[in-house]
């Protein structure tokens, strides 16, 4: 059979177009699947991730409460014995402050109540001892018939105590505001203060590094930025939906 040289030359074109389809299709393919590993993969390590801030952070919770229970239970017992053996007028009224002091310690360490009380109230409660020392404004916008799960309460709560407590530590401020809304949908707190602001040394340390790993554990977003005129202002957002 005799072929034209058309139809040779349409032939190899024909051939090398099916050959270039095929190699195309093969890389397409190669290449999802690679794409597709490599999703697998960021998922798994994902997982992993979400997986230790959990336990880091169930185990600071497991700590705390050890903590706060032995400051109750065997510190403020043995304080209030001693206040009781006391026969000295002076040495009784600084008991009283250091089971005071205990009691304070060991509820911050672990809110009593925190399933049956809400988010308002264990702010509050945290900005309580330290209101003879700053003018503190709480603003609270919260939706009555929203339900926030505990796990959820408590890391706002400590993300809070750790703003206030660097607040306390490095801001030497005067004044300290707070405003607080919560509906179905998200959490928002804000906490601004008059100080000096955020040292820079302090923007790696274990308080900041706590803030990170709560936020992360709630998928939230948060931000330290300075405030005007002076201070610093930070913003918390947890979507709950």
């Amino acid at each position: 059979m005799n072929f034209s040289p058309d139809s040779l030359i349409f032939g190899s074109l024909l051939l090398c177009s099916i050959l270039l389809l095929a190699f195309i299709v093969l890389t397409k393919t190669h290449i999802k699947r690679i794409r597709e590993n490599e999703q697998h993969k960021f998922t798994l390590q994902k997982i992993h991730h979400d997986q230790l801030i959990k336990n880091s952070i169930d185990i600071q919770e497991h700590e705390r409460k050890r903590i706060a229970a032995d400051i109750h239970d065997d510190l403020i017992g043995k304080l209030r014995h001693l206040q009781f053996m006391s026969t000295n007028e002076t040495i009784t009224n600084e008991l009283t402050k250091c089971i005071t002091t205990a009691r304070n310690i060991s509820h911050d360490l672990s809110p009593p109540l925190i399933n049956d009380t809400n988010l308002e109230e264990l702010l509050a409660y945290f900005l309580a001892p330290i209101e003879n020392y700053y003018n503190i404004s709480l603003h609270c916008s919260c939706v009555t018939d929203t339900h926030i799960a505990t796990k959820i309460k408590l890391a706002v709560f400590r993300i809070f105590q750790e703003v206030i407590t660097n607040i306390e530590k490095h801001a030497k401020a005067n004044n300290i505001a707070i405003l607080l809304k919560c509906n179905k949908r998200y959490i928002a707190l804000v906490v601004t203060d008059d100080g000096k602001g955020l040292p820079e040394e302090h923007k790696t340390g274990l308080g900041l590094k706590n803030i990170a790993l709560r936020a992360s554990g709630l998928n939230a977003m948060y931000k330290f930025k300075n405030n005007t005129p002076k201070g610093t202002k930070f913003t918390l957002l947890c979507k709950l939906k």
